[in-house]
């Protein structure tokens, strides 16, 4: 009887462990991402698509457009001067970062949420190339944006929207490169690698095209992110030059997403899409394609609350645009000071009529 009581006793203290130790439940969902280029250059975003349009015109197509989608997150690149049109159409995303300015002065890159977001962060390349040669990239303030996006209570996930150097050209090259690695340096030293992260936007970067660039020994490989595309379609392969790489595979556009999950997120690449925009009368309107990006996600419980959750403030309205004046004289002695790229501009050229342009 002894025996019995004491087995009976020992099944007690030991059964409240057996369950607490499956506790922990889990929990599965979805996640969509959207990045859409939307050409807010001055004049130069009016060529830009398949037919003309004004930056007006443009922004409100584009905005509405947005607005018909049903994602978590949209990332804008170049609304320069598009910006306040675009959002004016995006209702049903209310949590968004405002405007950093116009072409002179802005970097084109913006949040538009259906989640509360916090913590805004924009970072201005140390490195772009160009004025007059190039892909001009230098006479605007071209980084990416940061923001910590609250999924619900007690789910976060960081997400960085970036906008690369552009252009194939030598210089314009090292300028991405060293953009991959600046980028790579932030993720590192500022956010918590615990947490599950992506990045998205315009890279200026294919595989395909195999340049010195190295998108994968540069950013991938030092911060642990992976590649929608080369995971979802490329059978994880990164080596653009090993002999399996298949490059007639779709997707291997400009407009690329990265991820890498945490510790209380796992992410899992489902698709990477590119979607088609186009009016009415089935003109585009911009020389990009929204991409879509989808996720499942899998939650391990809630992580601990950040000790910093700050909300985006919009700049006023009157000292942006003294800062606009102020930028535009900037860019144009940066314009002067740039003609002394004229040859190199020159041998671009005739590297295109010789070589053909990139795909």
């Amino acid at each position: 009887m002894k025996k019995i009581l004491c087995v009976f006793l020992s099944l007690l203290f030991i059964m409240p462990l057996g369950v607490s130790a499956h506790a922990e439940s889990t929990e599965e969902g979805e996640l969509k991402f959207v990045a859409y280029n939307v050409s807010g250059i001055p004049l130069v975003g009016d060529f830009q698509g398949s037919g003309f349009t004004t930056t007006k015109q443009r922004a409100t197509l584009i905005g509405q457009y947005l607005n018909s989608l049903e994602v978590d997150f949209i990332g804008t690149e170049e609304d320069f001067n598009a910006h306040k049109y675009l959002a004016a159409e995006m209702e049903n995303y209310p949590y968004r970062s405002y405007t950093s300015g116009g072409l002179a002065q802005g970097q084109g890159l913006n949040i538009f949420s259906g989640h509360r977001i916090y913590n805004l962060d924009r970072v201005i390349w140390n490195t772009e190339y160009g004025t007059i040669s190039g892909s001009m990239d230098a006479i605007s303030n071209k980084g990416f944006i940061y923001c910590l996006m609250e999924l619900k209570e007690g789910v976060y996930i960081d997400v960085i929207t970036v906008h690369m150097d552009a252009g194939f050209d030598r210089l314009s090259v090292e300028a991405r490169a060293d953009n991959f690695k600046q980028l790579a340096a932030y993720i590192n030293e500022n956010l918590d690698s615990g947490r599950a992260l992506v990045v998205l936007g315009d890279f200026n970067y294919k595989f395909l095209r195999r340049l010195n660039d190295d998108i994968y020994n540069n950013l991938l490989l030092p911060t642990g992110l992976k590649d929608v595309w080369a995971e979802v379609y490329n059978g994880g392969s990164y080596d653009a030059n090993a002999d399996d790489f298949n490059y007639d595979l779709s997707g291997d556009s400009l407009d690329r997403a990265l991820f890498r999950s945490g510790s209380y997120m796992t992410l899992t690449p489902v698709s990477k899409e590119l979607l088609t925009f186009e009016t009415e009368s089935g003109k585009t309107v911009t020389d990009h394609d929204p991409m879509l990006i989808e996720f499942n996600y899998t939650l391990t419980g809630s992580e601990p609350v950040p000790e910093i959750l700050a909300e985006p403030e919009a700049e006023d309205e009157l000292i942006l645009t003294l800062k606009e004046f102020v930028w535009m004289f900037v860019r144009l002695f940066q314009v002067i000071l740039g003609l002394t790229e004229l040859p190199y501009l020159i041998g671009q050229g005739i590297d295109i009529l010789l070589h053909g342009n990139m795909p």
